[in-house]
């Protein structure tokens, strides 16, 4: 089942909605692990917690919440433990965070096992898949009960020669010293990007800040304004390339080098430079919610009036 959206009528009557990281949500797979025949959960929720992708179309003001949610690694721990106390398999899906947090991806990262992993084209070698990965009594298609049962599977390039071989030399190459140490150095070239920038930021006396999780990173705004969404254009601009939720979530490249980090630092400076000179995140010469205030009372006020002279 799937949630209900635009464009999917279909009533989730087979599916339940469970809130991360809530006590209750655990009580609940406990109490129906009879009905329930898995545990879906996308790791990345823990940047920003129950909430929708953090994207500029929707950013109002200073409004950004995301960042590492502390103990959602704990979190997990749990949920892991009463899946396995009840039975009920635990699906991760890393379609975004498969290969880019750590070599196993976000079971690594949290130091989590789960019973089935969904990735997606990282592990075709960039090519278009989509995976499926578990223990063989999980993932057999048919049924020992019901001969004639049997799951229907197919995919646009599902077994495709060339998407195999690809698949295959992305995973000889994963399990390489020189690729895992990679990933260390990444982490460290980011962390001292995030402290350097964030100090820059704040000398330079510009209303941004920057947020990461592992190789994954969001720009959020130290002050109110109205325009910070228009941030993302003057970052395109600038050369910085931005995914359909702009600012809001972006990626490092596991080859970027010092240099890469600083070349992006100054890219940043460019673009921040430009907003303040256009006078966008200049603040507000009035208090918009007072001066609003005040003109509908004027206004309803003026009714008022209007109607008390007339009747009489």
């Amino acid at each position: 089942g799937m949630q209900p959206v635009v464009g999917n009528d279909r009533i989730p009557a087979d599916v339940l909605c469970l809130k991360d990281m809530s006590p209750l949500s655990l009580k609940v797979i406990e109490l129906r692990a009879s009905e329930i025949a898995a545990v879906l959960i996308n790791p990345l929720q823990c940047f920003h917690l129950n909430q929708s992708p953090p994207s500029d179309p929707i950013l109002s003001s200073n409004n950004r919440n995301v960042g590492t949610t502390p103990g959602y690694k704990e979190w997990l721990h749990k949920l892991r433990q009463v899946c396995t106390q009840c039975n009920v398999p635990l699906i991760f899906d890393e379609v975004y965070t498969g290969f880019r947090l750590e070599p196993r991806g976000a079971q690594g990262a949290y130091d989590v096992k789960a019973d089935i992993v969904v990735y997606g084209k990282t592990l075709g070698g960039g090519l278009p898949i989509g995976i499926c990965c578990g223990p063989k009594d999980l993932m057999q298609r048919g049924d020992k009960l019901k001969a004639a049962r049997i799951n229907y599977v197919i995919g646009t390039f599902a077994g495709h020669p060339f998407v195999m071989a690809t698949m295959n030399a992305f995973l000889k190459w994963l399990q390489t010293p020189e690729t895992i140490k990679s990933y260390d150095t990444m982490h460290e070239n980011i962390d001292r990007f995030i402290s350097k920038a964030n100090s820059s930021f704040k000398e330079k006396g510009y209303p941004i800040q920057l947020a990461s999780w592992f190789s994954v990173w969001s720009i959020l705004y130290s002050d109110p304004g109205r325009y910070h969404w228009m941030f993302q254009y003057y970052l395109k601009d600038a050369g910085v390339n931005l995914s359909w939720v702009g600012t809001g979530r972006l990626l490092f490249s596991l080859e970027w080098q010092h240099k890469d980090y600083d070349r992006l630092l100054e890219r940043l400076f460019v673009a921040c430079e430009a907003m303040k000179k256009g006078g966008w995140w200049d603040p507000p010469v009035a208090n918009i919610k007072q001066k609003l205030g005040v003109e509908v009372a004027t206004a309803v006020a003026k009714n008022v009036l209007s109607m008390l002279s007339g009747s009489s």
